[in-house]
């Protein structure tokens, strides 16, 4: 078999293979096959993370438990925190591919690959092909964004609409007003995804209008219509929760979620609100020196008021700025401005590199598309580790003997940290978590068949005060214990 470092030498002799490189239908199904193959590669079969994982996928699973598709819930009961569109969207393909990992991260996977597709247009429209392709490949090769696109969170999704929006609101200003329509739905969706913070793409277009003086867009039959499908097809949930559940709602997503979480935590130094730029300047290699000088250039051209610098500066700093005041900071928080500082860095690697050196590019991007499926798809290599292995070992103990009438408790374990995998894997939830010796016997005495998940370590310390207690299954790190002996033959393992 020909290497092929050998097959792509000869084929940059070759005439026609320049003008394929530099050909925009191939560079987008370049950079989309690398999507996919990051993203997707080995996707499931390894389990849940209990954080934040498992919780959204739970919630998505009582989805179709329930048939209930407007209220969340988590343990069976109404939860308020998050609204509901990623639950919709894992609901779906829990629908088509079973109730599995691979379906719980799919909805992120692929929005991750359609954000790349989008930040390619992007590029390509706000400037030329070349910054389209290069933007393109630094998203999908962005650590942080490659790493969650590949987990059951809803950063992702989020920021998909975010860019969605922002391009939308430029195509309504340069091409046809009706795209006002599609940014709407775009910020609404967002709030959907992620509240309050689903509004940025709105403040950002608002920014920039102010700025360039725009004024007779606020007076727009079509800007005003985005205006109003916004709040109202995003603010539909809100008001259905809110005269379904009144205050408890209110205090919980506004109360307790925005304003204590976000906002009014434990005070901290000034200096610790500079973390989003500390977690930048660590994660965002290797691309951060061309975000830097992109940045620069950008600046240069966003004072003179040019429409799409400004606007990239105002999306970048928008989100730098109002995450940096807020208490919950969360590096995946920044998911949203990644499809922005792609397009900056591909700005200035454009600048840097000649024309022969982006052909050279494309064919290394080639290079590492097949070398990267070879070596992920056609080998035994592990991409991620396993996540909560342990629970996903003793849930089908859990769920059998819970569903024969079990009561199951914790012991010594912080309640979602358990309960998220725990739930998701085995329908049931360990509560309460006792946390003193006296009290976990007192409850293991009881005439009906108790379970109790903990520690190995606190077993091994607590077994010679517990006589008569049975060990059902032990891992490396949990064990599962009860108060009488338990038939444990029919139980389906997880392998």
């Amino acid at each position: 078999m020909m290497p092929v470092s050998r097959f792509l030498n000869r084929l940059s002799r070759d005439p026609r293979h320049d003008t394929l490189l530099a050909s925009p239908a191939f560079q987008f199904t370049l950079v989309i096959l690398l999507a996919l193959s990051f993203y997707f590669s080995k996707l499931g079969g390894h389990g849940l993370a209990t954080w934040d994982d498992c919780y959204y996928a739970e919630k998505a699973k009582e989805i179709l438990q329930t048939g209930d598709w407007l209220t969340m819930r988590y343990n069976r009961e109404p939860i308020f925190d998050n609204p509901p569109f990623y639950m919709w969207l894992a609901a779906l393909s829990f629908k088509i591919f079973g109730v599995t990992d691979y379906a719980a991260k799919f909805p992120s996977a692929l929005m991750g690959v359609l954000t790349v597709a989008l930040t390619f247009v992007l590029g390509r429209r706000w400037f030329d092909a070349w910054t389209g392709f290069l933007a393109a490949f630094v998203l999908a090769t962005t650590p942080t964004f490659n790493k969650y696109a590949r987990h059951a969170m809803l950063d992702v999704t989020l920021t998909f609409f975010v860019t969605l929006a922002l391009f939308s609101f430029v195509l309504a200003l340069e091409k046809d007003r009706r795209y006002f329509l599609l940014w709407g739905t775009a910020i609404a969706i967002s709030v959907l995804i992620k509240s309050v913070l689903g509004l940025f793409p709105l403040f950002i277009s608002l920014a920039y209008l102010l700025l360039c003086k725009n004024f007779k867009t606020f007076v727009s039959p079509y800007f005003c219509s985005g205006i109003v499908i916004a709040f109202a097809l995003g603010g539909f949930w809100y008001l259905h929760q809110w005269l379904l559940f009144g205050e408890d709602f209110l205090r919980v997503h506004f109360g307790w979620l925005i304003l204590q979480r976000g906002f009014q935590m434990q005070p901290e130094p000034w200096y610790a609100h500079l973390s989003y730029l500390k977690d930048l300047l660590i994660y965002y290699w290797p691309w951060l020196p061309l975000l830097l000088l992109g940045s620069f250039y950008m600046l240069k051209n966003a004072k003179a008021r040019e429409p799409i610098p400004l606007l990239l500066m105002l999306w970048l700093a928008g989100y730098l700025f109002i995450l940096s005041v807020m208490q919950a900071r969360r590096l995946w928080y920044l998911m949203p401005i990644f499809p922005a500082a792609a397009i900056v860095a591909a700005h200035a690697l454009h600048r840097i590199l000649s024309p022969r050196a982006k052909l050279i590019f494309a064919q290394a991007v080639l290079a590492l598309l097949v070398v990267s499926n070879i070596a992920v798809n056609a080998t035994p290599l592990q991409i991620e580790s396993e996540r909560e292995k342990d629970i996903r070992m003793l849930a089908p103990y859990v769920r059998h003997f819970g569903n024969a009438g079990a009561r199951v408790l914790g012991f010594r374990k912080d309640y979602h940290s358990l309960n998220n995998a725990l739930l998701f894997y085995s329908d049931h939830a360990a509560a309460p978590i006792m946390q003193s010796s006296e009290e976990l016997r007192t409850a293991m005495q009881a005439a009906h068949t108790v379970l109790c998940v903990m520690e190995l370590s606190s077993w091994q310390a607590l077994q010679n005060e517990m006589p008569g207690i049975f060990v059902i299954k032990q891992t490396e790190k949990l064990v599962l214990i009860a108060n009488r002996a338990l038939d444990a033959s029919a139980v389906k393992t997880w392998r």
